[in-house]
């Protein structure tokens, strides 16, 4: 698929979550909704996030690459920044934004001889975005982050394609 194609995609999903924030409206109910059968605000709210995510060049990470490139931010300023702040806006207090690392399945998981392990890729990847969000204007008690390294990989990509190598986004109970 072609970049312009991607970033099309990207742009049509990023209206879809907006969409589905104004439909969620500012309920704080956490049980289902029964009227829609869409689920808990958060439900609607993480459903819309999946649609959101980063790497470079919306490519996925190089293989071992974790840097968080300076052009990017802008990226962040100016298309991730308003659906992320419009997401914790609808849960209110008690939750924040989960940024959360991925690898393809390439590797070992853990730290192994000289190799650092896809755990560490993954936080690493996840924390360069989390420092973009920061840089950004979200106060940092409203983030966290994590690295799952390939437990969550995408049902329809190979497992060591590089797709698998990006950061997500979800809203988590704080801790």
């Amino acid at each position: 698929m072609s970049k312009q194609m991607k970033s099309v995609l990207k742009l049509a999903s990023v209206s879809l979550f907006v969409v589905s924030l104004a439909a969620c409206g500012s309920s704080q109910d956490s049980g289902t909704d029964r009227s829609t059968g869409l689920g808990s605000p958060l439900d609607i709210v993480n459903k819309g996030l999946s649609q959101l995510g980063y790497s470079p060049d919306n490519d996925g990470y190089a293989y071992k690459a974790v840097a968080f490139p300076a052009a990017d931010q802008k990226y962040i300023e100016d298309e991730l920044k308003k659906p992320l702040e419009d997401a914790l806006s609808k849960v209110g207090d008690g939750y924040v934004l989960q940024v959360t690392g991925h690898t393809c399945s390439i590797g070992p998981r853990n730290a192994m001889g000289g190799k650092k392990g896809n755990v560490w890729y993954s936080t690493q990847r996840a924390k360069g975005v989390y420092d973009a969000l920061i840089k950004a204007g979200f106060p940092k008690d409203q983030l966290t982050y994590k690295g799952v390294a390939d437990d969550e990989l995408l049902l329809d990509a190979d497992p060591r394609d590089a797709e698998n190598r990006r950061v997500t986004f979800k809203i988590v109970p704080k801790q």
